[in-house]
């Protein structure tokens, strides 16, 4: 049995003696022909695979450059929408004289309801128990926690919140509260009193937390309570816990 070296070695021999015969012009035509149809695809696909191997790494070098600029696009992005967000709060303070302390939601103790919010402002930005929180589009809670840097919002989808709230159209009063599902509803209408569907509700001026005329959600069912002399309007408030990023911590208000 030949060894795979030694097939080798014949093969070379084979092409050494066959290069050695013959006459010089005989020798000058093989080493030629060789060199023609041997040597030179041999070495031309040799470039073309380094050739392949570079387009290659420029390939990935080029994705990677892509992937950081559309990272960086996006960034860009989402802090102008982020400007445009905090912009909207503030206007809120000058258009209802609020004076408010924004802050940036950093968690949620909750992702049943959101009821409560992690909020990046405390004690060094003057927060205190019980001051109202609002977002762009309406009312999210109170706060029910302060630590030195951070805070606790009490949410509209806490089980316990209850709010004095009214009809905006029709000015009827009523309690909002939670129920353990989750479901909102504006209590203790009586029967008869002008409710109707997609009317907006707001914070009433009798409620001792909360500014009046906040916007909270709209009528999206009416119901009759079991005893027949109330019924209850179901909302569906404005703010979507589950979006909120950033939210403005009344601290104080003209009464």
């Amino acid at each position: 049995m030949f060894s795979r070296k030694n097939v080798i070695f014949v093969i070379f021999l084979i092409i050494s003696i066959i290069f050695i015969a013959g006459t010089n012009e005989n020798r000058i035509s093989k080493a030629q022909f060789i060199g023609k149809h041997l040597f030179l695809p041999f070495t031309a696909s040799i470039s073309y695979l380094k050739g392949l191997s570079k387009l290659s790494q420029k390939n990935k070098d080029l994705q990677a450059e892509l992937f950081l600029l559309q990272s960086k696009n996006r960034h860009y992005k989402e802090e102008i929408l982020r400007n445009e967000r905090l912009s909207n709060l503030l206007d809120i303070q000058d258009k209802r004289k609020f004076q408010v302390e924004v802050s940036r939601v950093l968690g949620t103790g909750s992702f049943l309801n959101y009821e409560t919010l992690i909020i990046d402002a405390g004690k060094n930005k003057n927060v205190e128990i019980n001051l109202p929180v609002i977002a762009i589009d309406g009312l999210v809670g109170k706060i029910i926690a302060v630590y030195p840097d951070y805070s606790v919002v009490q949410t509209f989808g806490c089980k316990y919140f209850r709010m004095g709230a009214q009809d905006s159209r029709s000015r009827i009063h009523g309690i909002v509260e939670t129920n353990f599902d989750g479901r909102i509803y504006l209590q203790k209408i009586k029967v008869g009193c002008d409710v109707k569907l997609d009317d907006e509700i707001v914070t009433s001026e009798l409620s001792s937390i909360y500014p009046p005329e906040i916007s909270f959600g709209k009528i999206i069912n009416i119901e009759q309570t079991s005893g027949g002399l109330f019924k209850k309007a179901e909302i569906k408030p404005f703010v979507d816990l589950a979006k909120v990023e950033e939210v403005a911590i009344i601290l104080d208000y003209e009464k």
